[in-house]
C-alpha cells in the first residue's frame, strides 16, 4: 500500500496544480455533461471542477484517503482510492482540453494532463489489485 500511497499522493498534488492552472488561466470545465465558462471556474471548482481538476469536494475526498492510506491502510481505503483513480481516468478523457492537449502538445498542459491520467491508470490498477503493496 505503501506504492499506492506514494502514487495517490502525487496525484493529488497534480490535481492541486490543475486546479490552481485552471483558476489562475480560465480553464472550464467542458465535457459531454456542459460547459463552463472561464470567467466562473473558481465557481465551478466546488460542484463541477475545472478542465483540469477534479471538484473541491473529491480533492478532499482524495486527500482523506491517501492520508488512511499512509496513516491505516485498510483494503476498503486500496479500495476507495482506485475507484478515485477509476473516475479520475472517466473525468481527464472526456474534458475537451485532453483530447486539444494531446492534439496540440504544448510545454505547460500536456504534461500535467499526460501524468494525470498515468497515475490515474496506476491509482485504479493499484487500488483494485490483489497484490498488497
Amino acid at each position: 500500500m505503501k506504492v499506492l500511497a506514494a502514487v495517490s499522493l502525487i496525484e493529488l498534488i497534480l490535481q492541486l496544480i490543475g486546479a490552481r492552472k485552471a483558476i489562475r488561466d480560465g480553464i472550464p470545465y467542458d465535457a459531454p455533461i456542459g460547459r463552463g465558462k472561464p470567467e466562473d471556474v473558481a465557481r465551478d471548482m466546488w460542484a463541477m471542477g475545472s478542465g483540469l481538476s477534479a471538484p473541491w469536494h473529491t480533492l478532499a475526498a482524495h486527500a482523506a484517503g491517501t492520508a488512511l492510506l499512509i496513516a491505516r491502510p485498510r483494503p476498503w481505503v486500496r479500495r476507495a482510492v482506485g475507484v478515485l483513480g477509476a473516475l479520475y481516468i472517466l473525468g481527464i478523457s472526456w474534458e475537451r482540453i485532453t483530447r486539444e492537449s494531446f492534439r496540440h502538445p504544448d510545454r505547460e498542459t500536456t504534461p500535467l494532463i499526460a501524468s494525470g491520467l498515468a497515475l490515474s491508470v496506476a491509482m485504479a490498477l493499484l487500488g483494485f489489485g490483489r497484490k498488497r503493496l
